[in-house]
């Protein structure tokens, strides 16, 4: 479990560190930052598939992350914000509800249903967040929003993956 919440925290930061470094707050820098947190996402279910752990789900999880990743380098999400900013509360819409149900899942292991709960309210959170943002050509709050979303995801599982076991 430690390894695949340090691969996520991993990609997540590389994303936000891209987005709070990026020149332009474009769509093309959000979906620059989703190409990278796909691929940590995907690299993590693969991992969780080897281990055989939650099968079903991580199937899900790998084939959503590479359905992002791939979706995030077409030509419509580079030519089309609109097109951008749905995949942006995609990822955030489906992050939450997978999170939710793995953290129903592991709900006998307190402190890793715990870490599921936190990654679902802040994918919630910036879900809530770029439903907000109603000016279609205000870039920099949206890809913003999925900056701060993947810092905190980096530090909260960073945290989580170096605390002691219970």
């Amino acid at each position: 479990m430690r390894i695949i919440q340090t691969i996520q925290a991993a990609s997540a930061l590389i994303a936000g560190l891209y987005v709070t470094f990026a020149q332009a707050h474009d769509a093309k820098a959000g979906m620059v930052a989703l190409l990278i947190i796909s691929i940590g996402w995907f690299a993590a279910a693969i991992l969780s598939l080897a281990q055989r752990r939650f099968v079903i789900f991580n199937i899900f999880i790998g084939a959503g992350a590479v359905a992002m990743a791939w979706l995030s380098q077409t030509l419509d999400a580079n030519s089309s914000t609109d097109f951008a900013w749905g995949l942006l509360e995609s990822w955030a819409l489906f992050g939450a509800l997978a999170e939710v149900v793995f953290g129903l899942v592991a709900k006998r292991a307190k402190q890793v249903a715990r870490d599921h709960w936190i990654s679902a309210g802040l994918a919630a959170l910036l879900f809530i967040a770029l439903l907000a943002v109603t000016d279609a050509g205000d870039s920099v709050s949206r890809v913003g929003f999925f900056g701060a979303y993947a810092i905190l995801l980096a530090a909260h599982l960073g945290i989580a993956a170096a605390s002691p076991k219970a």
